[in-house]
């Protein structure tokens, strides 16, 4: 039996026991981790986008005192619930014109704001003049998230005595 010689100087490779893996697979991997991490990409900007887009339950009482300095029944019915309206009975634009249609100014202030599962609770102080008197009055509002939306659901006046909110 004859063999061939060692290349001088260098041992031979030894065989390995397996096959080297063709192109196709490693095509195959690398397309179903890009794969992979597109999808990780998607969820990470879907998260970030829902995170950036919640809103501000101040921005919703603002708007809703807004709505009243200027008699805007579109602002109004966009920043309170269903609820309130029907509660106050400010269900229709005419209704809200004929009852809110007065108001000239209202001067409020937000004293404190605690955050609860689905809700923002402000405690306002708000200043107004009737009859030519100048009125002070304490109110809670509820701002509740619907289908991630802030709206105004409910105003507490708050009485004298009246436990805080904590």
């Amino acid at each position: 039996m004859v063999h061939a010689p060692a290349p001088q100087g260098r041992p031979m490779p030894s065989a390995s026991g397996r096959p080297k893996r063709p192109l196709w697979h490693w095509l195959l991997l690398g397309g179903v981790a890009a794969a992979g991490l597109l999808m990780v990409a998607a969820f990470a900007i879907y998260i970030g986008f829902q995170v950036l887009t919640r809103g501000n339950p101040q921005t919703t009482l603002e708007d809703f005192y807004a709505s009243l300095e200027s008699t805007d029944c579109e602002l109004f019915t966009e920043s309170t619930t269903e609820t309130f309206r029907e509660a106050t009975g400010l269900t229709s634009c005419r209704s809200f014109e004929e009852n809110l249609g007065d108001i000239s100014a209202v001067e409020y202030q937000v004293d404190d704001r605690i955050n609860r599962q689905g809700y923002a609770i402000f405690a306002v102080t708000e200043t107004y003049t009737d009859n030519g008197e100048e009125v002070e009055v304490e109110l809670r509002y509820y701002v509740r998230r619907i289908d991630g939306q802030w709206d105004l659901d409910a105003i507490e006046l708050v009485q004298e005595g009246t436990e805080p909110i904590t």
